[in-house]
């Protein structure tokens, strides 16, 4: 099998139909999504991986329409979205949905208010027709005071509630907030009532919203998927903890992870790179898949506009990428040993299958690397190319030998980033 994958991917710059291969509709069958044995990837039902490209819609329920909510579902699918993440409940506990309509009667968890939930239902649906996931998230921080003057049995009912109230929908992943200033027991409760009521047994997941400091496994919880989605992460020395962190856990972890990107300072006009990066070490450090996150969240009076140029212009080319290798049986590597060079090894992120016969390589700059491809499998290599940033394939340098050599990148523009792919020929 790995024979065959190889085969694929050094035919990507000569096979243009690879582009069709690489989004393709979900059929009937496909829902709900599944936990791959390997406890690392997500599956579809039919145990074929799931990778997971998903963006960050906090207020769509309180900022948009119904016809400005499918205008958003549309571009993210062309842009090759397959989830999308909303926050089930306003911002505070004042404050109402587009429809003016609040969640519940006197902020009672016993007392949900049905016209909130008809609109949850008819995006829900609107989804499910586009073939897209929707994680809700069913609690949050900001509304701590209400649920903590509720009882354990109303958590559970909330979430009883939850589950069969959209019970016919396959396509949908429940998330639970857990933060380490909520009652752990808030999450047990909450999940216990969507485990009871959810006749598809969609999965249940957590959310973190501020950079973790412990590893993923680490949560008294026991959720099956992971979601990080930090609000403060905003400075390159956050980042990169945070990135230190995402590579530990994704070693380590035996459960699915998503992490988004950060948050960046305006004053940082061009994103992508950085957006570009982080999706790329995300995968590399075996994450389930991406989680984007913009200005778009919030859905400001420009969000029509900003949508096609907020960094998710580069996810088709990110997922076209993936698709045409087995990422799946791809993992981090550790030792790093590809690289001899040892700022390249702070710098350049490496996947490589376990066999060692193809690696990928993230270079954040254009600039000659330094292999070693000894500690690769085979006798002779051949590379390929990869522009992250305009989706172009260049073939690169065949029959390379088994000892330490250069390569460079075929446009060596200033700025740019480059996906490497090195596989033995054999």
């Amino acid at each position: 099998m790995n024979l065959r994958y190889l085969l694929l991917l050094l035919s990507l710059y000569t096979s243009p139909a690879l582009s069709a291969l690489a989004y393709t509709d979900a059929q009937d069958d496909f829902y709900p999504l599944r936990i791959h044995p390997n406890g690392k990837h997500i599956t579809d039902n039919n145990g074929k991986p799931f990778l997971m490209v998903a963006d960050v819609a906090w207020q769509l329920l309180r900022k948009l329409n119904y016809e400005d909510a499918v205008q958003y579902m549309d571009q993210r699918k062309s842009q090759s979205f397959n989830t999308f993440v909303i926050q089930l409940l306003p911002s505070l506990p004042t404050q109402r949905n587009y429809q003016r309509v609040t969640p519940f009667n006197n902020n009672k968890l016993s007392e949900p208010n049905k016209a909130y939930f008809d609109y949850v239902d008819k995006i829900v649906a609107a989804a499910q027709t586009r073939n897209l996931v929707v994680g809700i998230v069913v609690s949050r921080k900001s509304w701590n005071v209400v649920f903590d003057a509720h009882k354990e049995s109303d958590w559970q009912a909330w979430g009883e509630y939850l589950g069969k109230r959209f019970e016919k929908y396959p396509n949908i992943i429940w998330i639970v907030s857990e933060e380490e200033y909520q009652s752990s027991a808030q999450y047990k409760y909450i999940a216990e009532g969507l485990r009871s009521t959810t006749t598809h047994q969609n999965l249940i997941a957590s959310l973190s919203t501020c950079s973790p400091t412990v590893p993923i496994d680490g949560s008294p919880n026991k959720s099956d998927l992971k979601f990080v989605i930090p609000d403060s992460t905003v400075t390159y020395s956050e980042y990169a903890n945070l990135a230190n962190w995402q590579k530990n856990s994704g070693e380590l972890s035996v459960q699915p992870f998503l992490i988004s990107n950060s948050e960046f300072p305006k004053e940082i006009t061009d994103q992508s790179v950085l957006i570009r990066n982080q999706a790329y070490q995300s995968i590399m450090s075996s994450a389930a898949g991406f989680c984007h996150m913009s200005t778009i969240k919030n859905f400001n009076p420009t969000w029509k506009i900003n949508i096609t140029r907020d960094g998710a212009e580069y996810i088709d080319h990110f997922v076209k990428i993936l698709k045409g290798i087995p990422w799946e049986y791809m993992y981090p590597e550790t030792s790093q040993s590809l690289l001899p060079d040892s700022t390249d090894q702070q710098q350049i992120g490496i996947f490589s299958l376990s066999n060692k016969r193809l690696s990928m390589l993230y270079i954040p700059e254009s600039k000659p690397v330094q292999l070693d491809l000894t500690v690769l499998q085979g006798n002779t290599f051949r590379a390929v190319w990869y522009s992250p940033r305009t989706g172009r394939r260049w073939p690169g340098a065949s029959s390379l030998p088994k000892s330490v050599t250069s390569v460079s990148p075929p446009d060596p523009k200033a700025g740019w980033d480059w996906i490497l792919l090195i596989g033995s020929q054999e």
